[in-house]
């Protein structure tokens, strides 16, 4: 008997993946492999998480169906991607193939991420702002806000402040310093230059000096705010630790209790 709802309707898969498809028709994938060079590196997705969402909707579609999904996007404004990891769930923006193997979902991944999906709501592309989260040895986290800075434009010794930079701060007060005292239009040429240059190198520069500090880059994110990222890290790994934390302070390993130390002498 045929459906008489035609939106209901799929179109039957083609080759080998045909039973395969049929069988896991409303699963989610999975990622089994990540290409060593791939976009899913750069956004620092990894093996066994879950895509579980496009464009803010649930995706319930084929590997192909995701593959051309991914191909035909655009590759300025890209596609939102929801992606569920251990029980965490977290939103990246792909920006074409993410170079990937994928299967689909074990029954008891899509059984734990049904149960997460119940309190979830899938935000919209306009509400978020994608985040880089670097993190040293000691797991302390900064979070940079990829976002188009202003302040790095109109005032860079401003936005130097703003991101504890001294170094940089020491060096551009240096410029401003020389150039004003050989002459005042000098100064405002060199304000202007720097201003243009902090404008297209501000998040390298930021970048660069958080990575000279021993920390290295973990995940990408796309999110509301500084306060999600930090909720999602600490999902992740309850002992991550944020230098300006809006999440409480992280776990902490109780101390090993220590044993008693037996007397060797009699009667004591």
């Amino acid at each position: 008997m045929l459906d008489e709802n035609p939106e209901m309707q799929q179109q039957a898969p083609s080759g080998e993946n045909a039973t395969e498809a049929s069988s896991h028709q409303r699963s989610f994938l999975t990622i089994k492999e990540v290409n060593t060079i791939s976009r899913a590196r750069t956004l620092r997705l990894a093996v066994g998480d879950v895509i579980i969402g496009t464009d803010s909707k649930i995706y319930n579609g084929g590997i192909i169906e995701f593959q051309t999904v991914m191909e035909e996007c655009d590759e300025d404004e890209g596609i939102l991607l929801t992606i569920w990891r251990n029980g965490a769930i977290f939103n990246v923006i792909g920006f074409g193939p993410l170079g990937v193997t994928l299967e689909f979902a074990s029954p008891e991944n899509i059984e734990q991420v049904s149960k997460d999906l119940e309190n979830y709501s899938f935000p919209k592309r306009d509400e978020l702002s994608v985040f880089e989260v670097l993190r040293n040895l000691t797991r302390r986290c900064e979070i940079i806000d990829t976002s188009p800075s202003q302040l790095a434009f109109l005032a860079p010794p401003l936005w130097l402040i703003q991101h504890r930079l001294v170094e940089p701060l020491m060096a551009l007060a240096a410029i401003y310093a020389i150039t004003f005292v050989v002459h005042w239009s000098l100064f405002i040429i060199a304000y202007i230059l720097m201003s243009l240059y902090f404008k297209r190198g501000y998040l390298m520069m930021l970048r660069s000096f958080i990575i000279y500090k021993d920390y290295q880059m973990w995940i990408v994110i796309a999110a509301r705010d500084v306060k999600e990222v930090q909720e999602i890290c600490r999902k992740f790994d309850p002992k991550t630790r944020f230098r300006d934390s809006l999440v409480g302070e992280p776990q902490v390993d109780e101390a090993p209790k220590k044993k008693r130390r037996r007397s060797s002498i009699p009667g004591m």
